[in-house]
């Protein structure tokens, strides 16, 4: 392609790289968010607990 089109060609081309970059690293930091959060909820939930093999339930199961 020559002239206008090549150039509008060029132009979609680099939007479509620098959405997908930007999709790409919001995507990495909300997976490396939620591992985060999810990490420290369980930790909380252990260290909170009586007795961290039994969080839920009732009944012994160690017997």
């Amino acid at each position: 392609m020559t002239g206008l089109l090549s150039t509008a060609s060029r132009a979609l081309e680099d939007m479509i790289d620098s959405t997908a970059d930007w999709a790409v690293d919001l995507l990495r930091r909300t997976a490396a968010e939620m591992g985060h959060a999810l990490d420290r909820d369980a930790m909380r939930d252990v260290e909170g607990a009586a007795e961290w093999r039994n969080l839920s339930s009732s009944r012994n199961r160690n017997a």
